[in-house]
């Protein structure tokens, strides 16, 4: 009896000494925004999140990590009446976005245009975009206008 209230007891007290991985920031998001693609029943709605993440400070078999801010622009096609493939993922449905990232605090900046690409294992047509280090960062992107910039905290790293 003394040995199982021994590790109930224990038990509490490791749960406080073990420390937590990276945390992040809820995400946020633009509003959807609609679009026709180069191809034939190429339309559909575009997608934006930014999300940023808190990075790690090095130490014992643990390497250093930057914070950073991650913007992911996503399309999905609209649903195709007649049936045809036409629609279907795939194909040449990639939707072009630019995504200017501005630090705040830093005056860190990054500008990039990227098309979104369909990955045929996990059936999304996504495009990513990254930018480093912590502070309040200023974002726009050229498919979803409304609103026309977010502003997220990238937390420093622990």
């Amino acid at each position: 009896m003394k040995r199982s209230a021994l590790k109930i007891a224990v038990l509490p007290i490791l749960a406080f000494l073990i420390p937590a991985g990276p945390a992040s920031a809820d995400p946020l998001y633009f509003q959807r925004a609609q679009v026709n693609g180069p191809g034939p029943g190429c339309s559909g709605k575009v997608s934006a999140e930014v999300s940023a993440s808190r990075g790690q400070q090095a130490r014992p078999f643990a390497s250093f990590m930057d914070s950073s801010v991650r913007v992911t622009v996503s399309f999905t096609p609209d649903p195709n009446p007649l049936g045809s493939i036409s629609a279907a993922p795939g194909g040449n449905c990639e939707i072009p976005a630019t995504v200017t990232m501005r630090n705040l605090n830093t005056g860190a900046h990054k500008t990039e245009t990227r098309t979104t690409q369909y990955d045929g294992h996990y059936g999304w047509h996504a495009a990513f975009f990254t930018l480093a280090g912590s502070g309040r960062v200023a974002v726009r992107v050229s498919s979803n206008p409304n609103p026309p910039e977010l502003i997220i905290d990238v937390p420093a790293p622990l």
